[in-house]
């Protein structure tokens, strides 16, 4: 069986915000997989890590795993923890967000219309000089984000703009949606 899994404590450990939420449902680790795999005899062939994006493994059945010596190891206090910094970090970051959008007088757009905005909004973010939402995906766009009362529009439309100002939350996509905006235009302010 070939299969991946995203790393999810690294995205904790990251604080990203699509650690759990309606796609990622259950908090499921490297030690929490490799626990349940081998008390299923299944034995790791192979694991590759794709940057700290996603675990692939490589598995087949082994019959001869004693599954009464496998143990789960208790990481309870860990991602206690861990989720507890998260909500920490986030409490700050909008903090400061929402001290950025009282004092410019840049037009505003939230990048990504998906949880990642919707993170910030629902603790906290004051979005009243929000424009709107923006998005690369064109099935998105022209639409209303859920849960918002925002329009979802292409970055493109930032192309001719001087006096514009992005947020971007998006974890692990960060880099390559900068890129892609400071491809639009170089002279758009970002703040992660």
């Amino acid at each position: 069986m070939i299969f991946s899994l995203p790393n999810m404590k690294k995205w904790l450990e990251n604080k990203f915000t699509n650690c759990l939420n309606f796609e990622h449902t259950i908090f499921l680790t490297e030690n929490v997989l490799e626990f349940l795999l081998q008390k299923h005899r299944f034995r790791i062939l192979e694991k590759q890590y794709f940057k700290e994006h996603s675990i692939f493994y490589h598995v087949c059945k082994d019959e001869s795993i004693d599954t009464l010596r496998v143990v789960l190891k208790n990481e309870y206090d860990e991602n206690k923890k861990l989720f507890l910094d998260m909500k920490k970090y986030y409490h700050e970051k909008i903090f400061s967000l929402n001290q950025i959008l009282e004092t410019t007088n840049k037009k505003i757009y939230l990048f990504g219309a998906h949880l990642f905005s919707q993170y910030l909004i629902y603790n906290g973010l004051k979005n009243d000089k929000i424009i709107s939402i923006l998005d690369n995906n064109p099935n998105k766009q022209e639409k209303r984000l859920y849960g918002t009362n925002f329009k979802v529009k292409s970055p493109k439309i930032l192309k001719e703009q001087d006096d514009s100002l992005v947020i971007l939350n998006a974890g692990v996509y960060n880099d390559e949606i900068r890129k892609d905006i400071e491809s639009i235009n170089n002279k758009i302010e970002i703040v992660e």
